[in-house]
């Protein structure tokens, strides 16, 4: 609770007993038996599990997150970023020395960027490997794989490990069939899919910032949005779409014109507002006239109404997520620290501590230092170290 205003900064009292205390073990906070049944939760693990984000406007689950980010999440936060990076620049490295194939294998394999960022990918695809299999042990394959970015992560995986027999690519047949066709603009264009695919899952990390969480959290919502908004959209565009269709089999019209595929283009093209008519030049007389107003009646109910629903909903989608901007924030950096924890709470290597067990252990020591005791809050955020620790009074 607040108590005062100190030195400016605000003064408040915590009790984190029945909460987080008393610890179950070292660094094992206090668990909850779920009325559902199933293996005892902790506070942080039951506000996940069913997301109740309004509950991280109280002081007590705020300042439980700041200290936990500043104590133990930031560092891991950080290794892990840099590692990350490490991998997607070696990857980037391998791809730009790609050849087309045909090239000499004993040129490739000479190549200094070849063979530096070879290393480099097979030096780190082990760590990646090992967290991805430690959450399958620990979540079961059903489980881990109901998260996208975890199918994001193992696509990367197989995917690293094609990168470099992708140099000795052999030139692609002259009367090569269509098969093996597709097969080679396929592996020709997995480095620049990979690359974009990195920069989809660099996004969890950027959305553990403030400034960009909530945003992130946004864009999700828009493309839940734009999910349900296609499903509407596909009645009235396959609607119109048949209606025309039919109009130009009635008008004995050839299919030089380009058929359904050009109708669905040219439909999606005026919604848009790249308004181009001669698809209706085909058609005379009546069917003409039948024409128009189907072309006035598809412009009226999927632009001036089914767009601006969707615009609609945009908004609508962008205020609810901004009235709980912080919230958002502060669920996501709760389930990433409740991720890293989860992986550091394995049985450490030689009975030896590795530093973010050291840094877990720190939190929880200072939650016990803290708790029934007056403390000035430092805020949320900040690297891990004593000194960012809440002064007891």
């Amino acid at each position: 609770r607040f108590e005062y205003r100190w030195w400016g900064n605000d003064l408040f009292w915590y009790s984190f007993d029945g909460v987080v205390l008393p610890l179950d073990g070292p660094a094992s906070p206090l668990a909850f038996a779920p009325l559902d049944g199933g293996p005892p939760l902790t506070v942080d693990q039951l506000v996940v599990k069913h997301k109740r984000k309004e509950l991280l406007s109280t002081p007590l689950l705020r300042s439980l997150v700041g200290r936990k980010w500043r104590d133990f999440g930031a560092g891991v936060f950080w290794r892990r970023t840099a590692q990350y990076l490490f991998l997607v620049g070696a990857a980037f490295a391998n791809s730009l020395d790609l050849r087309a194939g045909g090239a000499d294998p004993a040129v490739v394999a000479s190549s200094p960027v070849f063979v530096v960022s070879t290393l480099a990918l097979l030096g780190s695809w082990p760590f990646f490997f090992s967290v991805e299999s430690a959450g399958v042990r620990r979540n079961g394959l059903a489980a881990h794989f109901g998260s996208a970015w975890n199918v994001l992560d193992a696509g990367h995986l197989l995917a690293i490990l094609a990168l470099p027999p992708l140099h000795f690519l052999p030139q692609q047949p002259a009367d090569a069939g269509a098969l093996e066709a597709s097969a080679y603009a396929v592996a020709q264009s997995l480095p620049g899919l990979l690359q974009l695919s990195f920069a989809v899952r660099g996004l969890e990390y950027a959305s553990l910032f403030r400034s960009l969480g909530p945003l992130l959290v946004t864009v999700r919502g828009m493309l839940v949005d734009i999910t349900r908004f296609g499903g509407l959209y596909a009645f009235v565009l396959i609607g119109f779409a048949n209606a025309f269709f039919v109009l130009f089999a009635l008008s004995g019209e050839s299919l030089d014109y380009g058929g359904y595929p050009r109708i669905l283009q040219e439909q999606l093209l005026w919604l848009l507002s790249s308004v181009d008519r001669s698809l209706l030049d085909g058609l005379t007389g009546q069917l003409h006239a039948t024409g128009d107003v189907l072309f006035w009646g598809y412009i009226v109910l999927s632009y001036f109404v089914l767009l601006n629903l969707l615009i609609a909903v945009f908004n609508s989608t962008f205020e609810k997520v901004q009235r709980q901007a912080f919230n958002e924030w502060l669920f996501l950096r709760m389930a990433t620290m409740l991720d890293f924890e989860a992986r550091v709470a394995q049985p450490p290597r030689g009975g030896q501590q590795n530093e973010p067990a050291r840094w877990l252990d720190a939190y929880y020591g200072e939650l016990e230092d803290t708790s029934n005791s007056r403390s000035v809050e430092l805020g949320v955020g900040g690297a891990p170290s004593s000194s960012s620790r809440g002064r007891s009074i």
